[in-house]
């Protein structure tokens, strides 16, 4: 399987940062202890919630999820290592876009919290 899977779990950890930095700035992020937080103002507050999201159980998750993603690239492309390393960032960003994006919308899945 060779570095997919450790590279998909790496990279499923550190994408959220950016992307609920950008989902800050373009749209809202929920912030411990406080509320939606949007807008340029927000980006600092943003990174920090993700560690204490992370902290609360989301990193371990992320990290066993891109490592899932990293062995499917590895499956799905496996002789081609350029690809599977593409592949492997791919999945990885797609699973930290999914779990930043339920973030910011999670109180409209299960109301005021």
């Amino acid at each position: 399987m060779g570095l997919a899977a450790p590279r998909g779990a790496l990279w499923a950890v550190a994408l959220p940062f950016p992307l609920a930095a950008v989902c800050a700035l373009v749209y809202r992020f929920p912030v411990p202890f406080a509320d939606y937080a949007t807008g340029p103002s927000a980006i600092p507050d943003a990174l920090l919630a993700v560690v204490f999201y992370g902290l609360l159980g989301g990193f371990p998750a992320l990290l066993v999820a891109g490592a899932l993603g990293g062995a499917a690239a590895y499956a799905l492309a496996s002789p081609d290592t350029h690809r599977v390393r593409r592949l492997a960032l791919m999945f990885a960003g797609l699973i930290a876009a999914l779990a930043v994006g339920l973030l910011a919308i999670l109180e409209k899945i299960i109301g005021p919290w």
